[in-house]
């Protein structure tokens, strides 16, 4: 099977569990000789640098409820990649059209990998992150396939999955484009031509914060990898909250990388206490180092988060 050679050449670090060239799915069929694309999960387990690959034997044998293999290969925090399977593995089930890619069994028309980490309290380090860019585009490249069959499972699912989570696929499909897996070596108009291209000509990512009028909440939104890091000064990204009614809002703030301890890093103090008014659109601007922002609020409507490119560089 040509995944560990193929992974190999891109300059992966990659460790082969015994027998991974055998394993396949009791329920039938070897990979397909031409799969769609490249499908990209989240384990839902806590990783760290000290634990960088705690799903991985789990992934071998399976769930009580599902049989292994669960993927092709696991994406560890620290950015090595372990195989699993040659044959066809238990990761997709039924999928949905996105981009290119049809529907069907899901099984059978990805590569899946499963990169270690929580996915809700968690992202993926930056070298994980580097890894599944390199590894998708390297799969993509020996497929003969454009960067759009890369697909999260989010994107495919047809029973609500959320993997790969605080991962923009958009910007990752921008990343596996370039071969740029680290996004801060790549020039600002390089990245946000990128950026462009991939998301049909807007500057902002947006999120939908859920109403709670009973309780007050914490809301965290991940912003773009490394947007921030690229652009270099405050300033340049902002970080705008709309709401159609006036809202009581806590506090705004970024933050550095969650840890492993579901905790964030580094905070950095935006706004509040205040109210937003109702449409008022309020904008702060984000430090470069942040990965996160996070709101505390109580609302009785949904509210709109943004994270945008300065007006100057559109």
């Amino acid at each position: 099977m040509w995944l560990a050679d193929v992974l190999r050449g891109a300059g992966l670090h990659v460790v082969e569990t015994p027998g991974w060239r055998e394993r396949t799915s009791p329920y039938a069929g070897a990979l397909p000789w031409e799969p769609v694309g490249v499908l990209e999960h989240h384990t839902a387990t806590t990783a760290s640098y000290e634990r960088p690959a705690p799903t991985v034997d789990l992934c071998v044998r399976g769930r009580p409820d599902l049989a292994g293999p669960l993927c092709h290969g696991v994406i560890g925090y620290d950015g090595v990649v372990h195989l699993i399977s040659a044959g066809r593995a238990n990761h997709a089930g039924q999928a949905k059209a996105s981009g290119p890619c049809p529907a069907g069994d899901g099984n059978t028309l990805y590569v899946g990998f499963e990169w270690d980490y929580q996915g809700v309290n968690q992202g993926p380090s930056p070298e994980q992150y580097a890894a599944a860019v390199r590894a998708t585009r390297a799969v993509l490249d020996h497929l003969g396939l454009s960067a759009e069959h890369a697909r999260g499972h989010k994107e495919t699912s047809v029973t609500g999955k959320i993997d790969p989570g605080r991962v923009d696929m958009t910007l990752f499909r921008a990343a596996v484009a370039s071969g740029e897996q680290e996004l801060d070596m790549a020039t600002t108009n390089e990245l946000f031509d990128l950026v462009r291209r991939y998301s049909g000509g807007d500057s902002a990512f947006g999120y939908t914060i859920p109403r709670s009028p009973d309780r007050v909440r914490t809301f965290a939104a991940a912003i773009p990898p490394k947007f921030g890091r690229v652009t270099g000064t405050d300033g340049e990204l902002f970080v705008s909250l709309v709401a159609g009614e006036n809202v009581e809002v806590r506090e705004v703030y970024a933050c550095e990388d969650w840890q492993a301890d579901g905790k964030p890093g580094r905070k950095y103090g935006l706004q509040g206490p205040y109210t937003l008014v109702a449409n008022d659109r309020q904008s702060w601007p984000i430090p470069a180092a942040a990965t996160q922002v996070c709101v505390v609020y109580r609302s009785d409507c949904d509210l709109s988060l943004s994270v945008e490119i300065d007006a100057k560089w559109k």
